[in-house]
């Protein structure tokens, strides 16, 4: 028994013809036929008697007749409320954030978010960005959605490019230098993120990258946020190494300093990532697919 044969065998049970039948749904009788014959011969009970060209439903028809009119009315009732999932994007959508989307970039898109996820609650909790791939990769994992601000080669996961950040050298107000040497960087006493942050990643790529060595800068504080080493900076207890989006207002309005490190430019990028082998559910798609609207460089 399928859910086409009680659809068959409930418009002949209708319209007591299997010609009209036949007509309605679009197929030819011996079909219809062919349909209700299979259904009579895996239910082991005859469904229709035939006394001249009238169709006759027997008793064992009008029982099933009340159960396949339910199954298929269920059925159209499963279709529209998976449908109406794309709509509707009910329940909780949970973000796993690196520092910079979590406490900058996500919250600036929030409005946009919730325009289009109406009835979603969104949960953004913020880590470093390898524990968030850490997360991700999990045999089942507790996030839906990740960000982060290192590139992924984990074949386990797809990634969005989401937009482009650099890193730069920030100090406090008072530092009358708008551009310094590598040799003169060696000198400051500089404040890092630590070691698994996006941030600290490029910066250590980059520096490598020019036959700078760590060990060669003089380290005074390994902060946990960029927040952390705002506020140390501001204070004067030293430099920092930090993205250009969470230092905007303070380097307009003129509370930290952006300085220039001669031939020394740290670019990075941002990425959306998501499991490749788990279905998404409704909500992680439709913010998926708006990535690319929703953080728009121009409106951050």
């Amino acid at each position: 028994m399928d859910i086409r044969q009680l659809e068959v065998f409930t418009k002949v049970f209708e319209l007591k013809s299997f010609s009209k039948a036949a007509e309605k749904l679009g197929i030819s009788q011996p079909t219809v036929s062919a349909h209700v014959q299979h259904l009579e011969d895996s239910l082991g009970k005859r469904l229709f008697d035939r006394v001249g060209r009238k169709v006759i439903p027997t008793v064992e028809a009008k029982v099933l007749y009340r159960y396949a009119v339910e199954i298929l009315r269920k059925r159209e009732e499963a279709i529209a409320e998976l449908l109406s999932l794309d709509s509707k994007s009910e329940g909780t959508l949970k973000i796993a954030a690196s520092n910079i989307p979590g406490d900058f970039l996500i919250p600036h898109a929030i409005p946009e978010i919730r325009k289009l996820l109406s009835s979603t609650t969104v949960v953004v909790e913020i880590l470093d960005s390898r524990k968030v791939v850490k997360l991700l990769t999990e045999s089942i994992p507790e996030f839906d959605i990740g960000f982060v601000g290192i590139d992924i080669l984990d074949h386990r996961l797809e990634k969005k490019k989401v937009m482009e950040d650099e890193i730069i050298l920030i100090a406090p107000p008072s530092f009358k230098r708008s551009l310094i040497s590598f040799t003169e960087l060696a000198e400051l006493p500089l404040f890092l993120r630590e070691a698994d942050s996006g941030t600290r990643a490029s910066v250590e790529k980059a520096l490598k990258d020019n036959g700078i060595r760590l060990s060669e800068l003089k380290i005074v504080g390994i902060l946990g946020s960029n927040t952390a080493i705002k506020e140390a900076v501001k204070k004067g207890a030293g430099f920092g190494l930090v993205s250009s989006y969470s230092v905007k207002e303070e380097v307009a309005y003129g509370k930290l300093k952006a300085v220039k490190v001669e031939g020394l430019e740290i670019k990075r990028c941002f990425y959306a990532i998501r499991r490749k082998d788990i279905t998404p559910i409704p909500p992680a798609r439709v913010l998926w697919e708006n990535i690319d609207k929703l953080f728009n460089s121009s409106k951050i």
